[in-house]
């Protein structure tokens, strides 16, 4: 039976029905024939044995008094010499049975020492499912099976093997054993109760085989008596059976992330290295640097609690690691004494051993095992785990898999789309928050993300006067849709004595002399009402009652959106040149923004309004693991100069192109003192964070708005660039870089040194603006060329 059907087998019998008896008679037969074969190799062994039944007549029936057995060994022992080979008395496992008993009547040396002993438990393996005794179902299965073997001619039997169990009660070390059942010399005997089963019947009893109540019924065991003898043989295949297992084990998900789930793991491995005091670590491995807790399958034999993944920097775990070899130590004693190797020793471990994990040639985790005693492991035991060391490694990356998953989850969720430079940071205080004891899925706090000395910079690409051109927009659809209204109207004179269309006619006038001289707040919202709640309904109505207003009506329908309800032609062209140039704009901000990231990290958003803005912040804080020096910054702020020149040459060249001809001014703001930026949980968004930095978000939202000194002039104008400043040594970087720049001819020569008038919140800015050179119209921006010149002087 396979394990499903055991687990769902129905029997109520809670002993054994039938009747056995011990008989020697078939074997005997066995054993006459050879006595008459001279050629036999055990002919002369079955000569005195023949002699010895002669003189012991009681072994030739079937034996009740057991006590004969006893006192005639040496008959016992001749007789079953043919099934057990003395010379394998020290090697094999094997005893002889009565039918179905437990206890043996002859047995090897061996089989007494293995299984005689008073410290060692033996049972079936899983002994009980479900209340049911596995060991008597078993039994009766069997019978049932030389039943219809013997009786009903089907050769269903086999002498299926019994896995069983011994607990070494002192050790608590388990093995297993597997048997291989003689049945040969057993005979069933049935009485004159038990019946024929058709052809049918039997085929419903073996397609029921989990059913032994209705296998009783229909064949009653109580009608058959089992006699002669059964040899069984056992092999040792603990390393087999726990191979099998522990991949089993493995295969649960909740194998190594849960207690109860490695508790197995660790039961298993040691019945297989056959030590019950062997202690046992699995740890996922990214790195050696990290500082995340990784206790979701951080399984080390000393605790996280007193050794952090940084702290097997440079030990022998790391070795191993970076070498992808296992390593053995005989004594912690003897080696070079470090932060792991205390550590250890002060948990009375001595020897040691540490054997990666790999997947693809590439190191995903790492197992260890130690033990209290001095060179007590070693690679026979390790290679013992051959075998399943690949299942090892599947689980860890399955689990780090479903981890990264659980993580960016909570990210998505808790922060939105994240940008790439910075979210390590972000994945580590999640990872701190879910190894939290107790914690579940539902983060509902989360600590602030702060990047403290970071460097800002802030541009702008704006579209030129883009309220105005929208305006203009509004009032020519709106004035074209009053007017078409009006032309239809006036179709009929017979309509312009109805008082209601006369009324209508009234209103439009005075709608369009209201769109005439200027559009004011809750205007276009009057307008649009109107011809909605007004002109819509009687539209409807009209082209009903008089045909010939029918299809110049259906004809202005037809002019409307279909998604507004409203003329929307001018709009459009506005709407769609505004979308072409924020496109553009984003594509090359997209594209360049690739090449500079290769430079240095550092953290980039932008985000639309009527045209482009984006914010960078660039500092050690942001980046984990590369070394940060000013030399990026200077990199950074030349491509935003170049990148800023780059837009506005594409605008130029796609002028012809915009339905509604509009263009951009453009700015940079430059702040050389650090500061700190801090993730906003409520708008998942970065912010500067202090009160100090405030002034530098005030100065971004209104210098677009700055003027001139003394005068009503904006200091953005198309075709140039406005680098706004506070302070005289900030611009001394910026004018090596427009000398450069001339010497590209990127820019013109003409250079302004400006002052700017008082913003609320921001005083004493300056700019210099600088003139882009139109002449050379390509716009491609290649990293290589900032690099052809070296890093940023």
């Amino acid at each position: 039976m396979n394990k499903e059907a055991e687990e769902n087998i129905k029997c109520t019998l809670s002993n054994v029905p039938f009747k056995v008896s011990l008989n020697f008679k078939y074997l005997i037969n066995d054993i006459e024939n050879v006595a008459k074969d001279k050629n036999h190799p055990m002919y002369l062994m079955a000569q005195n044995t023949i002699k010895l039944l002669d003189a012991n007549k009681q072994f030739l029936s079937s034996i009740t008094n057991y006590e004969i057995l006893e006192e005639n060994k040496d008959v016992l022992q001749s007789l079953l010499t043919f099934l057990i080979n003395p010379f394998n008395d020290k090697t094999n496992l094997s005893a002889v049975f009565i039918p179905f008993a437990w206890e043996p009547i002859y047995s090897t040396q061996y089989y007494k020492d293995v299984f005689f002993d008073v410290n060692k438990v033996l049972e079936l393996e899983s002994s009980e499912i479900n209340n049911i005794d596995k060991f008597l179902v078993s039994v009766l299965y069997h019978a049932y099976l030389l039943i219809l073997d013997k009786i009903y001619k089907i050769d269903l039997y086999k002498d299926k093997p019994i896995t069983f169990r011994q607990i070494d009660q002192k050790t608590n070390l388990i093995k297993f054993y597997s048997t291989e059942v003689l049945s040969q010399y057993v005979r069933v005997h049935a009485n004159k109760n038990h019946r024929k089963l058709s052809s049918e019947e039997l085929k419903n009893l073996i397609n029921r085989e989990n059913d032994l109540d209705y296998w009783n019924e229909m064949i009653p065991l109580e009608n058959f008596e089992f006699s002669g003898l059964m040899k069984v043989d056992y092999y040792d295949v603990t390393y087999d059976y726990v191979i099998s297992q522990l991949k089993s084990v493995l295969l649960d998900r909740n194998s190594i992330v849960t207690n109860a789930g490695f508790e197995q793991v660790r039961k298993w491995i040691r019945s297989l290295i056959e030590n019950s005091e062997l202690e046992i670590g699995l740890v996922a491995i990214n790195d050696f640097n990290s500082s995340s807790n990784k206790k979701f399958i951080w399984r080390s034999i000393v605790p996280y609690t007193e050794l952090s993944c940084v702290d097997y920097a440079g030990s022998i775990f790391e070795e191993a690691y970076t070498s992808k070899k296992i390593i053995i130590t005989d004594d912690f004693k003897n080696v070079r004494s470090n932060i792991v190797v205390e550590a250890y020793l002060k948990r009375g471990i001595r020897s040691h051993v540490i054997i990666p994990l790999l997947i693809d040639d590439e190191v995903v985790g790492a197992l260890e095992f130690a033990c209290s005693k001095p060179g007590n492991l070693t690679m026979i035991q390790v290679k013992r785990l051959k075998e399943v060391l690949p299942m090892f490694a599947l689980a860890i990356n399955r689990t780090k898999l479903e981890w990264n998953d659980k993580v960016k989850a909570v990210i998505q969720k808790e922060f939105t789309a994240i940008h790439p430079t910075v979210e390590w940071k972000f994945k580590e205080t999640v990872e701190e928050l879910l190894n939290e004891e107790n914690c579940d899925n539902d983060i509902k706090i989360l600590e602030q993300i702060v990047f403290n000395d970071v460097i800002p910079l802030y541009g702008a690409s704006d579209i030129r006067a883009s309220s105005i051109e929208r305006n203009k927009a509004i009032q020519a659809d709106l004035k074209d849709q009053l007017l078409m209204v009006e032309n239809i109207l006036n179709v009929e004179e017979e309509l312009q004595r109805i008082p209601m269309v006369s009324n209508l006619c009234y209103k439009i006038n005075k709608y369009i002399e209201t769109v005439n001289q200027g559009l004011k707040a809750g205007d276009e919202i009057t307008i649009i009402d109107f011809l909605k709640k007004e002109i819509e309904p009687i539209f409807n109505i009209l082209k009903e009652r008089f045909i010939e207003l029918h299809d110049v009506v259906v004809d202005y329908f037809e002019k409307l959106d279909p998604s507004i309800g409203v003329y929307y032609n001018k709009r459009k062209d506005f709407e769609e040149s505004l979308t072409l140039i924020n496109e553009h704009i984003s594509d090359i901000l997209d594209k360049e923004q690739v090449k500079i990231q290769r430079v240095y990290p550092h953290y980039f958003e932008k985000y639309k309004t009527d045209g482009i803005e984006f914010n960078a912040y660039i500092g050690q804080s942001l980046v984990k693991d590369i070394p940060y020096n000013d030399i990026y910054l200077k990199n950074l702020r030349l491509w935003q100069l170049m990148v800023m020149i780059s837009i506005a040459r594409r605008i130029r060249k796609i002028q012809s192109s915009l339905k509604t001809k509009l263009d951009i001014s453009q700015l940079i703001l430059v702040h050389s003192s650090p500061l700190s930026i801090a993730f906003r949980q409520d708008e998942k968004k970065f912010d500067v964070d202090g009160a100090y930095n405030i002034r530098y978000e005030i100065t971004k939202k209104r210098i677009d708005k700055a003027l001139v000194k003394n005068s009503n002039e904006r200091v953005t104008q198309i075709g140039k660039i406005a680098i706004i400043y506070s302070y005289a040594e900030e611009i001394e970087e910026y004018k090596r870089y427009i000398e450069f720049l001339i010497s590209q001819k990127i820019i013109t020569n003409k250079i302004e040194d400006l002052e700017l008038e008082d913003l609320k919140g921001a005083s004493g800015l300056k700019a210099l603006r600088i003139e882009i050179d139109y002449k050379n119209t390509e716009d491609g921006v290649e990293l290589d060329s900032l690099l052809k010149v070296g890093f940023a002087k």
